[in-house]
């Protein structure tokens, strides 16, 4: 007892805090006598949490609704002796409080209570520097909203009123309270924020802080350009309904472009920032109840706008900053960061001052504070404040609150810190938009009651589940495993997913597992299959290191593989291979062994013979009586209905791709071979202000089809009722297949035929087959087409022709194709990835491809015909003006070194286009520093088709590319010779580059050269007498392995996508 009676009087003793700076100084510190005490405080006797950003004690838990009676009677004590209440009326005051929360177990406050009690609780936040101007904030009294509209209406009038034209006022606005029965949240961060755009894994285009949050508002259907400086819309939440989204009007948004006078450089970063910080992502604590929807706003000081810029988990533009300063950013010592920091925080005070919008700078803010510390020393006895956070964090020891001693402890009214609103949020239904309405023919409705009948009378158990994990380039891949999930939709629940939506932390858990892939270039998994690849790998590592083989384990969860690929690469289905490989190794049980599908063959009958196989051996080891495994879609089980309206052709393929795509304006198309050149290779420029891409990185094209094609398809579609290829149509599921439609959003016939569907394809002998109980034509073509559906020798024959369906449609003129069967069973269009061929440095808008226009030959009836690229012929032909959408694929593996590194680039072809934005890259590099060589071997069919000549000429006399060797494979009067071989008569610089000075070597071009490469390469290492540690025990390629472990040996290999 004595202990603690000598603790009690220990906390109640004045706290002494000292000025280091200023002796004068002091103050005793008694108001902490009134500090609430939390349960689970941030300070223990053997830890201190106070330089945590937000300790767990300080996030506000789900309070209960119940009103806390003696936080009631601390307010009103406050509220009384602050407003000299006379004890008559607080009397009555307290009975009518009393009163209400006993019958209601709630009380209102009036509007001068809450007002009373927002401007305390900002007094009483021990983490704000700007607290001295807290008597004259402005009240909004947002406790009478009925909807998320309503409360919309009163935040744009809170930003208003606080924005006034630049000459900015501090205001809050409270919602109703969490004890009035209605939830109300404001999902953001702060009012006005920019997005954070994740283009691809680890490139992030805008404000990485708000990537998650961005993601939720796509995820509501927010729709925008990609941009550094977007704007975020408001998601607000009224009770437990799903969030509403609202665009701030750009009326409301006040924005500040930053320059700086003596840097012009600087001006060209573009840099902006929003005048009005609005914190609304805090609660409020006031008077025994809790207000979890409030948003503050004051006025900036710079120093916080100068972290966003700089924090390398913000924009992270220090060093770009730096540079645009003309700073030599190599040595730390001359310390550029602080110079950049200082004159951007310079940047930021003038920027705003010229724009007439109120700053303050962290100097005047210090002394403000040490004011506001004073006079509150001298009113309430103390002021709590929180030195990690109250310091600014540049100046330092320079500010006087750097040497103040503050002591901080938490008062109430009080704002606190509250879980992110979506994290326990309870979705409700479809998140984007409505759902979609239901029309069920008699026929499908008496389908799926039979189906659930039979299946319940033949299970001998509930329904098993199985998940289809796909990966592809071309969306072949993808549609098999749309057809397996019919297949296995019969008796099974089935989730079908891209690899890359994948978390194989599940796969203990599964109990039927398929995979259907691609491989691409040399041996490598598809796009969406990477993450998957890697993740898989590890996961296997952690669950087979220190244990037996896992490949004695029994009783596994079962997996089958379906691999697809060309026979013409070397590695053919190497990634399905890999996968299969590694399921077993993780324990896996093989439910039948690898089936591959060649391209160059019948992949429909593999996949014919593989998915009757697996689905009539998966029932049997579930005890499930097989149905009658057919292959392909019931077409007549699926309609198009009207829709209200289409989407923009860009958030179609955003939907259908899962990407941030991008638009481009075409500013030029220029030929870079001769007249007499037996091909064409074209420089496409295109203007972009969305797009942040490094040399190697690729850029995604959505090529579109032509109008008359579509049109030629359009007239064989039998639409419903009196739709027609202009009315925007939307998908109506069978109910057994739910989802499978959910590719394609609705759209107009003409818009999917020409932006969604790949109409090039060659029909598949299933689709022939799925075609023929919908379709209508002539008796004499129905009899051939049933053939060609049922005889794989005569399809094979017709498909040698690579027939597009719009070839199909114009030999069977008579058929015709219910709208339906197009958006179900054509592939997806594709995008075509090209290597950008600037550097971003010389063409900070632009972005430029080096574009070989793709030409082959077919069989047809007359001998041959020809054929070209879709999207490299489009290329060759767009007309400047003409906007595109396309997006960056970033290529880690394929990046420029270090500057003084020296590099080999071997390029045939449109393979030079990387090497161009390389050359250019290092042709930005400052003068005077150490840059590595550059050689260049380039490969070309003859003289006039030498590509970028002129520009490499002037690369070399400037001395940014070191030396530049061509092989011609088909010049008059020249023996032909490729790049390797031009590398093997180059034997000894390749020996020095590579073995002493360590460069890096870069391949850009398809299979087979790249494969002739690599042996040339391996043959010089192979017999160099100074290779070193490098050896080679199991062959020549050895070598290479070697420098793609060392991270020396860069491939970049395409494939043909027509």
């Amino acid at each position: 007892m004595a202990t603690e009676l000598k603790a009690e009087k220990i906390a109640r003793e004045p706290v002494l805090l000292t000025n280091v700076q200023d002796s004068n100084l002091v103050l005793f510190d008694t108001l902490h006598h009134k500090g609430h005490q939390v349960d689970d405080t941030c300070c223990q006797t053997s830890l201190c949490q106070g330089s945590i950003m937000q300790p767990k004690a300080m996030i506000r838990p789900q309070p209960g609704i119940s009103v806390n009676m003696e936080e009631v009677e601390d307010f009103y004590k406050q509220y009384f002796t602050a407003k000299n209440v006379n004890e008559e009326d607080q009397a009555k005051r307290i009975a009518e409080v009393e009163a209400s929360i006993k019958s209601s177990n709630k009380y209102d406050m009036t509007a001068d209570e809450l007002e009373f009690g927002s401007r305390t609780a900002w007094r009483n936040a021990p983490r704000c520097i700007g607290r001295i101007q807290w008597s004259k904030l402005k009240f909004f009294d947002g406790r009478d909203v009925k909807s998320t509209k309503d409360m919309f209406d009163k935040i744009c009038e809170q930003i208003e009123y606080g924005t006034n034209n630049g000459n900015i006022r501090s205001a809050i606005v409270v919602f109703p309270s969490r004890q009035s029965g209605v939830e109300c949240r404001i999902w953001n961060g702060e009012y006005i924020s920019y997005a954070g755009f994740e283009v691809s894994p680890g490139v992030v285009v805008g404000d990485p802080n708000h990537v998650e949050f961005t993601k939720i508002c796509i995820r509501l259907g927010w729709n925008p350009p990609v941009s550094r400086f977007q704007v975020l819309p408001l998601v607000l939440q009224y009770g437990d309904n799903n969030p509403d989204l609202y665009e701030i009007p750009e009326s409301l948004v006040l924005e500040v472009q930053i320059s700086h006078s003596k840097y012009p450089k600087f001006d060209q970063l573009g840099l902006k920032w929003f005048a009005v910080p609005a914190v609304c992502n805090m609660g409020m604590d006031c008077g025994g109840q809790y207000y979890p929807a409030t948003g503050f706003n004051g006025w900036y000081m710079s120093t916080e706008i100068v972290r966003d810029f700089c924090d390398p988990a913000r924009y992270d533009l220090l060093k770009k900053i730096a540079t645009s300063m003309d700073m030599d950013t190599t040595k730390p010592a001359i310390f550029w960061k602080e110079f950049a920091a200082t004159e951007l925080n310079v940047a930021v005070v003038t920027s705003f001052q010229k724009s007439n919008v109120t700053i303050t700078d962290h100097h005047t803010a210090s002394e403000t504070f040490m004011h506001h510390i004073e006079n509150e020393q001298m009113l309430r006895g103390g002021c709590p404040a929180d030195w990690v956070w109250v310091v600014p964090p540049l100046g330092g020891s320079l500010l006087p609150v750097f040497h103040q001693e503050m002591l901080n402890y938490k008062l109430k009214p009080s704002y606190e810190y509250q879980t992110k609103a979506w994290v326990r949020f309870m979705w409700k239904g479809s998140v984007q938009g409505k759902a979609r309405p239901k029309m069920l023919s008699f026929r499908s409705i008496n389908r799926a009651m039979m189906l659930c009948g039979g299946i319940m009378k033949a299970a001998l158990s509930k329904r098993r589940y199985c998940t289809i994990l796909y990966a592809t380039e071309t969306g072949i891949s993808e549609g098999y495993a749309n057809k397996l999930q019919r297949i296995f939709g019969q008796a099974f629940h089935v989730e079908v997913l891209s690899m890359d939506m994948y978390d194989v932390s599940r796969l203990g858990g599964e109990e039927l597992l398929f995979i259907v892939t691609s491989t691409f270039g040399n041996g490598e998994a598809p796009e969406n299959g990477k993450s998957f690849e890697k993740n898989l790998i590890k996961f296997v590592e952690k669950i087979t290191s220190g244990s037996k083989d896992s490949n004695e384990t029994e009783n596994g969860p079962l997996f089958s593989v379906f691999g697809l690929g060309s026979s013409a690469y070397p590695n053919f289905c190497a990634f399905a291979k890999r996968v299969d490989d590694l399921l077993k190794k993780l324990g896996m049980e093989r439910l039948s062994d690898i089936q591959t599908a060649d391209e160059k063959k019948n992949q429909d009958l593999a996949f014919r013979e593989w998915s009757t196989k697996v689905y009539t051996k998966a029932c049997s080891s579930f005890g499930m009586q097989a149905k009658s495994a057919a292959n392909g879609a019931s077409v007549q089980d699926f309609k198009v209905s009207s829709a209200t309206e289409s989407v923009s052709v860009i958030k179609g393929l955003q939907h259908i791709h899962k990407k941030l795509i991008s638009t481009c304006e075409v500013l030029s198309v220029e030929s870079l071979v001769s007249a007499d050149a037996n091909c064409s290779t074209v420089l496409v420029k295109f203007q972009h202000d969305q797009l942040l891409y490094s040399p190697g990185d690729h850029l995604a094209i959505f090529p579109t089809n032509s109008k008359d094609k579509v049109e030629k398809l359009c007239q064989s579609c039998i639409f419903e009722d009196e739709m027609n290829m202009d009315t925007p149509v939307s998908l109506i599921d069978a109910p057994e297949n739910e989802g499978v439609m959910s590719r394609i959003p609705p759209a107009t016939m003409f818009t999917a035929l020409t932006n969604y569907l790949d109409i090039e394809c060659t029909p598949r002998q299933c689709d022939l087959e799925a075609l023929l109980p919908v379709c209508k034509c002539d008796e004499d073509q129905r009899q051939k087409l049933t053939h060609l559906s049922l005889n794989s020798d005569a399809y094979g024959k017709w498909a040698e022709t690579k027939p597009s369906w719009v070839d199909f449609v114009t030999e069977f003129s008579s058929v015709r194709i219910p709208a339906g069967f197009y958006l179900t069973e054509l592939p997806v269009l594709q995008p075509r990835y090209y290597s950008i061929s600037n550097s971003p440095s010389m063409y900070p808008d632009q972005v430029h491809l080096t574009v070989g226009v793709l030409e082959y030959q077919v069989k047809s009836e007359n001998g041959e015909r020809q054929k070209f690229g879709l999207c490299s012929k489009l290329l060759e032909t767009i007309v400047p003006g003409t906007k595109i959408y396309a997006f960056v694929r970033r290529f880690p593996d394929f990046q420029l070194p270090s500057v003084e590194s020296d590099i080999i680039m071997v390029g045939a072809g449109s393979g030079l286009a990387p090497f161009r934005s390389f050359w250019q890259e290092r042709a930005q590099t400052k003068e005077g520093s150490r840059t590595g060589e550059l050689h260049l071997f380039q490969g070309c069919r003859t003289k006039s088709s030498l590509l970028h000549a002129e520009e490499i000429s002037k690369a070399i006399d400037s001395k940014v590319i070191t030396s530049s060797v061509t092989a011609f494979s088909r010049e008059k009067d020249m023996p032909k010779a490729y790049v390797q071989d031009r590398l093997l008569e180059c034997r000894e610089l390749i020996e020095e580059l590579l073995l002493r000075k360590k460069a890096h070597f870069y391949v850009c071009g398809d299979i087979k050269m790249a494969i002739g490469v690599s042996k040339a390469v391996s043959s010089i290492l192979a017999g160099s007498t100074r290779n070193g540690d490098m050896t080679a025990s199991d062959g020549e390629l050895d070598y290479v392995e070697i420098m793609k472990q060392e991270g020396r040996y860069h491939e970049d290999i395409f494939a043909v996508l027509v």
